[in-house]
């Protein structure tokens, strides 16, 4: 492996992790994500419906064929009955030619209802097709589709109180108590209790200069030195340590990306001068 593909990720401690605004590239990359993602539920939920409409369409058809079965056993019965009173009425005449040719009818409709009978049976005894189930929903869209537009935007920036069922008891728990305080809901002191409550205020962070980031990196070298590639051909270890802010670690997991393929793709795309 050459130099230049070597890299040491060094990553700031998460408490230790100064708040910094979110690089451009990696807000369009959220972007991208969740666009992918609403195009894919939307796409899924266009194939229920299709699916949906398929399923009813071949129900009607069933229930019409199983209806037409029946009005042909009411047909059949009902000349069975004609024929039979016609054989008495030709036996009682003595006309006993039609009396052999209407039994002879009269076989061939019998033998016409049962397999009548054994086609409406097949048919209400067939297991039916169950409806498409409907794909699965987006569990914080559906939680903010029940409230009100800003506790639902406050449920989107904070998607975690949704998907995590303690964090979301907690949620419920600081509403029932600033309402219990008499906060009107979805009032600016509302949020403010809550945040408060939840310790989601974020706290003001002091920027730190480069040389107070290289001081504190070279702290945390000498408090836990780790092993790293020897040097060579001259070249400076401090250029194969990358740096990854808070927004880039999280990135790269919602990437399913190690923090290290990410920070050698972002390495490359420097080289590219794609991105600063």
């Amino acid at each position: 492996m050459e130099d230049e593909d070597e890299i040491t990720l060094e990553l700031p401690p998460e408490e230790e992790a100064p708040q910094e605004e979110e690089p451009a590239y990696i807000t369009e990359l959220k972007r991208q994500l969740d666009a992918e993602k609403a195009g894919r539920q939307a796409a899924e939920q266009k194939l229920h419906q299709a699916a949906v409409v398929v399923h009813q369409a071949k129900s009607e058809v069933n229930d019409t064929n199983l209806q037409l079965v029946v009005n042909a056993i009411d047909t059949v019965n009902r000349d069975i009955e004609l024929l039979s009173q016609a054989h008495t009425y030709a036996l009682q005449s003595g006309d006993f030619d039609r009396a052999t040719k209407i039994q002879r009818e009269m076989s061939a409709n019998e033998a016409k209802l049962l397999q009548l009978e054994n086609g409406r049976q097949a048919m209400e005894n067939a297991p039916r097709q169950p409806e498409p189930m409907a794909p699965p929903a987006d569990p914080v869209e559906a939680f903010a589709s029940q409230l009100s537009p800003r506790s639902a935007d406050w449920v989107r920036k904070h998607p975690e109180f949704v998907r995590d069922p303690r964090l979301n008891a907690k949620m419920i728990a600081a509403h029932n108590l600033a309402v219990a305080d008499g906060i009107p809901t979805d009032s600016d002191d509302y949020f403010d209790a809550i945040e408060e409550t939840l310790k989601v205020t974020p706290k003001p962070v002091q920027a730190e200069t480069d040389d107070q980031y290289a001081a504190k990196a070279v702290r945390r070298r000498d408090a836990a030195p780790a092993a790293a590639p020897a040097n060579r051909g001259g070249q400076s270890a401090s250029s194969n340590v990358v740096r990854l802010s808070a927004a880039e670690r999280e990135m790269a997991e919602m990437m399913g990306m190690k923090p290290e393929d990410y920070a050698k793709n972002k390495v490359a795309l420097k080289k590219e001068g794609k991105i600063q």
